[in-house]
This record gives structure tokens, C-alpha cells and sequence, in this order.
């Protein structure tokens, strides 16, 4: 029987299972939302919602998304390179890249919709109220939501003066304070201040330095004031600021099976902290050709262990890393709204509601994750190792060694306007009617920048600059460095004579006549590549902009049964002005006038994609009793399309995705009020579904149908009049449909490496001793590798796999980028560099094989979530002692599309306990809490780094174990 086949019987067995408990005077609170635009118990909507009063975000111990995240099964949050976060819920998410795709799950604060990179940094604090709609929201909330909502609703002001404030110090010596204020101004105009701040020390540690990071260090500060106008008219206006800065994690870590040649073997997971070796990247080619190194085939970071810490190796430990420097994270996020709530008549109302919201953002990690202390030996080891200050993107340091930086800075900002009309007739039909206008800038800056791509911008800064007298200390660029490195490519225009005597009698590019003639004759001009050149770079200018018209009808068919219909026009413009490159080795719109500017000049390519449609709902509910309700409801969404961030002149864009969700459930109370029980079954068909793909230097969105089915639900039971019982639930299968997509870490589709047979190998030639052939693989001899250099330069390197047809396959990389031929006749009858040469601009012959992906799950889609928490009152002579422990479990998820054991993510276990002592007649309390009791800690999320950086997986991680003491008070 099937998951949804079986969801459906339990469905229907609930209320008999829970009529076994015993019966308890006590009453389970049904919790007011605002989900539909007005005040509606949970148990009247037919919508699959999750709702969390201040005492139950208290009681959770949610203090931010990754909280919230436990709390509620099937949602998850998961940072990704760059500056974004990816969402998923009821088993699917937002799996596009890139700064133009649209979320789709809709964060909010106070109903409108807030960057959703942003709300994941941001804290919850002094809420009334956080919301979880689940599914399509789009004819009544604001923007599209495809998949769901997140709501986060403030604490209004109060009629009278008065407040609280809440003290934790705990564990990392964190301390937090969060204090909100009422202060009536007169009897029509009220105040609230809210304020909070949050320090904590890192729990990570940088062996190399013994430095401390992934820490915490942010405030926040919200002003609310509502002004009655007259007796039926309110003004609202909302303030806040939440700015961290701190050296927390983006991406955590990396994981890598170390591969001469591949960087890390794509069929195994490896162990945490091994940096993928740079023979396998961009900076393999470009520390040669910065002079760096005397062969492309140099490994920088040899001699790191590649094994497990129990053998001395490499930490397997989340908290425990060797970098060049720690991390730095800052983030700004400003939210203001105002609204005006008002009476049209007896049976009309009116809101109208415009927010501003803006967001800075700038971090730097240390994207390779790793340390060497081998320093540059530089071309002519006479000359001693290379050293030099390096002005990266955002600071300046001493380089000796290899490394590379990750930097993600963004500019934001949107603004929205709103106008809903509500009725509340007296008849059988009502309604909700709105329109909608949504506008978003987005500046969004993302660098990868390693030392060699450092050195090629300056050639001023290299050693080797004073063996021509300063001569050339105005160049720079990867022209002029494989003029003077690939000596032996151009010397012989020298010996010809075409550049006079002088440049004849010593027919090398280390004689300045010989280098200015080649320079001349290459139209090569002196300039230095500016800093944000010098690497890869992605600048993305994106302006959205929506307009919706949205609505709901409510008819009573019956005194219990009704019926509702709504309907949504979106008319969707996205703007995307982007520039992408890989230096100069792939930069297209760049200009020779912009190089020899010296400054960074933006040459993007610009595409505008249009998209309109309409979507709706259809919601039929019954009454059985009035305590129970059973509903089934159809909903349809699309998200608007948009271009994919990949290097070129052409733009590239994606197609539109769109959903369907049925759904059927049931909001029941039982036994006098002392078990709830809600749930319900959905079946999800999205056609388009947004999968990114790496590749190259950039990402490709493919839109891929799939389909979801689950169950979900909660339920809130009194035991006993002390004890109550809490669980959450999610049952979930996923499935892609007829679709395929490359794997860029595997072109070649193998299965396994295989060794190659080294003896009789000369540097210089094809590969073996032969001017025509090459060594073949499974080799017996003892001298074995798993990668070779094609030439002496090591600009080209090879080794050989076996796919699943059992044939030999040969792999050839080069400047990180890999390429595949089953033969090496497929790949030219005499295997060179010059086959295949991403610095000549020849690409791989050979296009990658196709993975049939009908049948796999969606990444990110655990089947099985739950939570349950055991909540035990305990009286006391003077006051109550309340305990609570609860136990979250996820299941196994898939890390990507293709269903690899290397990306799986495991199961997550967590256990929570609180403990509260109240006093009878005092207006405090205090509180013990630990979260992650067994101090288990669990990969959060992952994402798969390109070719050109090797393969590596990169991580995030979960936090340890905390614990800590908490003090409130009111006033």
C-alpha cells in the first residue's frame, strides 16, 4: 500500500485512536489567526496551517528560523554559496540559483513579504504570533506563494503603560536580553518599544590560529504606534532594525575523497576538512601562469592528510577547521509598513498597507576550507619563494601560499502597496477582494578570488618583475602573463629576427626586447586588471516588479457546509542586467577599451522576461458537529521565470513553474476540548519546477516536472489534568518525472576510478613515452596514479574511469574544467593540451552524458518529520513548576537531483528540555533550557561546488548542544 493510500485510512482512524485517552477537564486554546486577512480560529479554515502563540514560541524555544525549522516538520532551511537561502516545505522547495528566481515560500513580517536571505539571518523577537501556511496562499496573500508562508507577527501596543523584559546567559557565554514597552500616549495613540540584543561566543575553532568564530553578535529594534483617527479608523506604523555582525558561517565546511585529477572523487563522500587539491581547479592553471609554481601540475597543498583525525589527518569535527582567516558576516535588514484599518460601513472594511523594506549584506568565508603552509616556489628556485601584499576584495594581506576567498555582498530594496476590501454581511456570501503591487532592487555582488588570479591582475606586485629592470610593471592580465610564462610558445618569433637584434640575440621573454616585441605584435597594452576582476565574478542588477489582483468568495450552501472560490492575476516583470566571468579567461562583454580603463567597468548582459497568468482556488468545507470540520480544496500557483546567471551575450532564460495542490483534511476537537487532532492529505503536481545545475561558471535553471503526495498534521492532547501531549507530523514521497540533466562533476558517467599506469611516462610528451599514444588504464605496475600531465606545463592533465557499461573512460581536465571521451580517438588521435584548452578557448569535444532522472526524489524531501513534546504541570504550595521535553526527528534526505550516496544527508535526532518555575503571586519566572541534549550534530544543508573549485561538497551544519538560564519579568 502506499504512503498517501495509507495516509488517507489513518486519515479517517484518527478520531477513533484518540477516543482511547482518557477524558481531562482540561481544554486545549484554539489559536486565532490572521491567515485569511481577518481573525479566524485555526479550526474554522480550510487551509493546512501551524500557528505558534508567544507562549508556545516560548515553549519551542524558537528564537529564529533554524528553530522554527525543527519545530515544524517538513520545513527546512538551508544556506547556499553566496548570500541566499533556500526553503523547503511539504517535502519541496525553491531549488533555483540565482539572484532573479523567485522564492517560493513567502516570508512575512506583519502580512508583507520580507527578503528571504534576510529573514533567515533576522530574529524573532517580541512576537504575538508566528503563522506557517502551507501550500499555494496566492488569492489571499500578497506575493505568489507557491509553496507556503511564513508570517511573523509583532506585538502590537497596549492601552496601558507596562512591559516585560527576558534575561538568558547560557552556554558559549551567550547572553540575550529582549525587553518590549507599552506607552500610551492619550487615549487614542499607542506605543510600543521593542528591544533585543544577542551575543554569543563561537563554538568553532580555527586550529591554525587557535582563533574563535561562528559566533553571534546582534541587536534589534522595533517601534509600533497605533492612532485611532476616529471609531472605526486605525493607523498602524511599524519600525525595525536587526543588524548582525560576527563571524558566522555561511557555508560551514567541505568534504572531499582527495583526486589528483578530479579534486574529489564524485562517487564518494570523503571526510570533512580535506581541500580539494588545486591540480583539479582554476588555480592548478593560473598559479602557473602567475608564475607561482613551476608546473600546472603543482600541488600547493601537498603533504595535508587525507585521512579521518582518528589517524592523525584532518579534523572530523564541524567545529574544528584550519583556515587562512575566519569568517566575517555583517547583515542590516530595515522594515517599516504603515496601514490604515477602517470601517466603510456596517458590512465593509478597508486596509490599506504600504511597507518599505531594505537589506546590506557582506560576508567573506575562506572558500576553499582549508590551510597550507607550502609556500610558492615560483618559477626559478633561484629566485627563492614568492611572496607579496595582496589586495583581495575587501581587505589586504601578506601571500606566500595558496588560498582562496569567498565574498557575497548585496544591496536590497522593495516596496509593496496594498488595498484589500473585506465584507461581513449577514447572508449567505461574502467576500475578500485585493489588489497588490510588488517592487524589488537587488544588487547582488558574488566573488570567488584565489592568489594566483591576484597576482595575474598586477605585475607589479611579482618578484619576478625586477628581472626585467620594472620595465613592465604597468601590465598585467592573462594575456601578458602567458606571453612571459609560455616562454617557449613565443620565444621562436624572437630567434626569426621580427623583432630586431636585440630580441633575436636572446630569443626569451625574460629579455625586454624580446617580451615588448611579442606584446606589440599581440596588440597587448599595459593595465592592471581591477580587484573585482581578479577572479571569478558574478554582478547581478535584478529589478522585479508585480502586479496582482486577488480575491475570495464565501458562499453558505448550508448552515454547515461552504463553499469558496478564489482567484488571482499576476502580471510579473523581471529585469535581469547581469555580468558574469571567470576573469579574462571567459568574460565575453568585456571590452580591450575597459581593460585598458584600469577600472572596473559593469558589461553585462541585459534580458527583460515578461509573465502573466491567472490561478485559483477552489475549497469546499463541511461541518460534521461543531467541534468538526472536514474540507477538500484545489489550489494552482505559478512563479514567473527568469534568466540564468551563466557567462555569455546571450541571455538564457528559464520557463515559468507551475502547481497544483489538492488537498483533503479534517480540524477536529474531541473528547470536551481536550484532544485536537488536525490534518490532512495533499497531492503537489508542479510542472517547471526550478533545478539548478552548476555548470561551468555559472548556474543553469532546468524546469522538471514532479509530483508530491504526504500527510501532516498535529495534535494537542491533555492526558491527565497536568499533562499534555504534543506532535507534529509529516509523511512525505516525492518524484521527478521525465526529464535529464548532466552531471558536471561526472561528464563520463563512471562508477569508479581506475589507475593509470605511470611507467614510462616522460613530461613533455602525449602522455606515455610514445609522440602517439597514451597509458592505458589498470596498470600493474607499482608506480600507479589516478592523474597524469598531458605536457610539461601540466596545463592539461588525464586519468581514466569506468562507467556503468563497464568501458574505460578517459577524463581530461584543464583549468578546472573537465571533459570525457570513451576513447582517446574520440578525443583526437593524438591526445594534447591543444584538444582541448579553456585558455585557448577550446572547448571539450565531447558533450557530457544525459542522467535519466524519471523516478528520483526531490533533493531536500525527507519522507518521515515528527516532533513530539510530553509537557508536565507540577503544582506547587507557592507557584508551578512546568517541564517539558520534546524529540524531533528527520529522516534521510537526497542532496541532489541524481540520487547520489555521496550528497545523502542522514537522519537528524534532537532532544529539548525546558523547565519553568512560576510563582503564584510574583510577576516573574525562570527558566532552565538545553537544547540538543545528546549534542548530536547533523549537516543542515549542502550544495556542490563546480569543477573549476574541484568538486567539493560544501556544508552546513547544525549547532551543538546549548543550555542556559532564563529570567523574565513584567512590569
Amino acid at each position: 500500500m502506499s504512503m498517501f493510500k495509507l495516509s488517507l485510512k489513518n486519515l479517517f482512524l484518527l478520531p477513533i485512536v484518540f477516543l482511547s485517552f482518557a477524558v481531562s477537564s482540561q481544554e486545549v486554546e484554539e489559536v486565532v489567526v490572521t491567515a485569511t486577512k481577518k481573525s479566524e480560529s485555526i479550526q474554522d479554515i480550510p487551509v493546512s496551517i501551524e500557528a505558534f502563540t508567544a507562549e508556545a514560541i516560548e515553549e519551542n524555544l524558537i528564537e529564529d528560523l533554524d528553530d522554527l525549522s525543527e519545530v515544524v516538520p517538513g520545513l527546512l532551511s538551508f544556506k547556499g554559496i553566496g548570500s541566499g537561502i533556500g526553503y523547503a516545505m511539504r517535502g519541496t522547495g525553491s531549488y533555483g540559483v540565482g539572484a532573479a528566481v523567485v522564492g517560493a515560500v513567502v516570508t512575512s513580517i506583519n502580512g508583507h513579504s520580507v527578503n528571504t536571505s534576510s529573514f533567515g539571518d533576522i530574529g524573532f523577537f517580541d512576537p504575538a504570533r508566528i503563522e506557517v501556511l502551507k501550500g499555494p496562499q496566492g488569492t489571499l496573500f500578497g506575493r505568489n506563494a507557491v509553496n507556503g508562508v511564513i508570517n511573523v507577527i509583532s506585538a502590537r501596543p497596549d492601552n496601558e503603560f507596562g512591559g516585560y523584559m527576558d534575561i538568558d546567559v547560557g552556554s558559549d557565554d551567550l547572553t540575550r536580553l529582549t525587553t518590549a514597552i507599552n506607552i500610551p500616549i492619550s487615549d487614542s495613540l499607542r506605543t510600543r518599544l521593542a528591544v533585543t540584543s544577542f551575543e554569543r561566543g563561537g563554538f568553532s575553532t580555527n586550529l591554525r590560529t587557535n582563533e574563535k568564530f561562528d559566533d553571534r553578535s546582534a541587536y534589534g529594534v522595533r517601534l509600533s504606534v497605533d492612532w485611532d483617527l476616529n471609531d472605526v479608523t486605525t493607523l498602524q506604523f511599524t519600525t525595525e532594525e536587526y543588524v548582525g555582525d560576527d563571524s558566522r558561517n555561511n557555508v560551514g565546511t567541505s568534504r572531499c575523497s582527495f583526486d589528483p585529477l578530479l579534486g574529489c572523487n564524485p562517487n564518494i563522500k570523503g571526510d570533512l576538512n580535506i581541500v580539494a587539491p588545486p591540480t583539479a581547479s582554476t588555480a592548478a592553471g593560473s598559479n602557473f601562469v602567475a608564475g607561482l609554481t613551476p608546473s600546472a601540475f603543482f600541488n600547493t597543498y601537498a603533504g595535508q592528510s587525507f585521512l579521518a583525525d582518528e589517524f592523525g589527518g584532518a579534523p572530523q569535527n564541524f567545529n574544528q577547521a584550519n583556515l587562512n582567516r575566519v569568517p566575517s558576516h555583517y547583515q542590516k535588514s530595515q522594515v517599516s509598513s504603515l496601514q490604515l484599518n477602517t470601517s466603510l460601513n456596517d458590512n465593509l472594511s478597508l486596509t490599506a498597507k504600504y511597507s518599505y523594506n531594505t537589506r546590506e549584506y557582506d560576508h567573506m568565508n575562506d572558500n576553499d576550507y582549508g590551510y597550507t603552509a607550502n609556500p610558492f616556489p615560483g618559477l626559478v628556485p633561484a629566485f627563492g619563494s614568492v611572496s607579496w601584499n595582496a589586495c583581495f576584495y575587501s581587505f589586504c594581506e601578506m601571500v606566500d601560499s595558496d588560498r582562496t576567498y569567498e565574498f557575497a555582498d548585496v544591496d536590497a530594496f522593495e516596496s509593496q502597496a496594498e488595498i484589500t476590501i473585506l465584507s461581513d454581511y449577514d447572508g449567505p456570501f461574502n467576500f475578500t477582494a485585493g489588489v497588490y503591487q510588488f517592487d524589488q532592487r537587488n544588487h547582488n555582488n558574488y566573488m570567488v578570488q584565489t592568489a594566483a588570479f591576484n597576482m595575474l591582475g598586477d605585475f607589479s606586485q611579482h618578484p619576478y618583475s625586477q628581472l626585467l629592470g620594472g620595465a613592465f610593471d604597468a601590465y598585467g592580465g592573462f594575456p601578458f602573463y602567458s606571453t612571459l610564462i609560455l616562454n617557449s610558445r613565443n620565444a621562436p618569433f624572437c630567434a626569426s629576427g621580427a623583432f630586431g637584434p636585440v630580441a633575436a640575440a636572446m630569443p626569451s621573454s625574460l629579455n625586454p626586447a624580446c617580451l615588448q616585441g611579442l606584446l606589440s605584435a599581440q596588440g597587448i597594452n599595459p593595465y592592471h586588471l581591477p580587484t573585482k576582476m581578479r577572479g571569478f565574478i558574478n554582478d547581478d542588477h535584478v529589478r522585479t516588479k508585480s502586479t496582482a489582483v486577488f480575491g475570495e468568495m464565501y458562499l453558505d450552501l448550508s448552515e454547515d457546509t461552504q463553499l469558496t472560490v478564489g482567484l488571482r492575476y499576476n502580471d510579473d516583470t523581471v529585469k535581469d542586467t547581469i555580468m558574469t566571468c571567470l576573469s579574462q579567461l571567459n568574460c565575453p562583454n568585456y571590452t580591450t577599451a575597459s581593460y585598458e580603463s584600469n577600472e572596473y567597468v559593469f558589461s553585462p548582459t541585459s534580458v527583460i522576461v515578461n509573465d502573466d497568468g491567472l490561478s485559483y482556488k477552489l475549497a469546499l468545507q463541511h461541518n460534521l458537529s461543531d467541534d468538526q470540520m472536514v474540507y477538500a480544496s484545489y489550489t494552482t500557483a505559478a512563479k514567473a521565470g527568469g534568466n540564468n546567471p551563466v557567462i555569455g551575450t546571450t541571455p538564457d532564460p528559464y520557463d515559468r513553474e507551475e502547481t497544483g495542490v489538492f488537498e483533503l483534511g479534517m480540524k477536529s476537537i474531541f473528547m470536551d476540548g481536550a484532544i485536537l487532532v488536525n490534518a490532512t492529505l495533499f497531492a503537489n503536481k508542479t510542472d517547471g519546477m526550478l533545478i539548478s545545475n552548476i555548470e561551468g561558471a555559472g548556474s543553469v535553471n532546468y524546469n522538471i516536472d514532479a509530483e508530491i503526495n504526504g500527510f501532516e498534521g498535529n495534535m494537542v492532547a491533555f492526558l491527565s489534568e497536568t499533562t499534555r501531549l504534543d506532535v507534529n507530523w509529516l509523511f512525505v514521497e516525492s518524484e521527478l518525472q521525465e526529464a535529464s540533466m548532466p552531471n558536471p562533476l561526472n561528464p563520463g558517467n563512471i562508477v569508479q576510478r581506475v589507475t593509470t599506469n605511470a611507467l614510462g611516462f616522460a613530461a613533455g610528451t602525449a602522455g606515455c613515452a610514445t609522440a602517439t599514444g597514451i597509458c592505458g588504464p589498470g596498470g600493474t605496475s607499482p608506480f600507479t596514479t589516478f592523474g597524469l600531465p598531458l605536457d610539461a606545463a601540466g596545463l592539461a592533465s588525464y586519468g581514466w574511469g569506468v562507467n556503468a557499461d563497464g568501458q574505460n573512460v578517459l577524463l581530461v581536465k584543464s583549468f578546472g574544467s573537465l571533459c570525457h571521451a570513451i576513447t582517446p580517438q574520440e578525443f583526437g588521435l593524438v591526445l594534447n593540451p591543444a584538444t582541448f584548452s579553456p585558455l585557448m578557448g577550446i572547448p571539450c569535444p565531447n558533450a557530457p552524458v544525459m542522467n535519466d532522472l524519471k523516478g528520483n526524489k526531490i533533493p531536500g524531501s525527507p519522507e518521515t518529520s515528527y516532533s513530539i513534546a510530553l509537557n508536565q504541570m507540577i503544582p506547587l504550595e507557592n507557584g508551578m513548576l512546568n517541564a517539558r521535553i520534546a524529540y524531533r526527528y528527520q529522516g534521510e534526505r537526497e542532496g541532489d537531483v541524481f540520487n547520489q550516496m555521496r550528497t545523502r544527508m542522514g537522519e537528524q535526532k534532537y532532544f529539548d528540555l525546558t523547565m519553568s518555575y512560576m510563582p503564584s503571586d510574583e510577576a516573574w519566572d525562570i527558566s532552565f533550557y538545553a537544547k540538543n541534549l545528546a549534542d548530536d550534530q547533523y549537516v543542515g544543508g549542502q550544495a556542490v561546488s563546480s569543477p573549476l573549485q574541484g568538486g567539493s561538497l560544501f556544508l552546513t551544519y547544525t549547532d551543538p548542544r546549548s543550555y542556559g538560564i532564563q529570567f523574565s519579568t513584567s512590569f
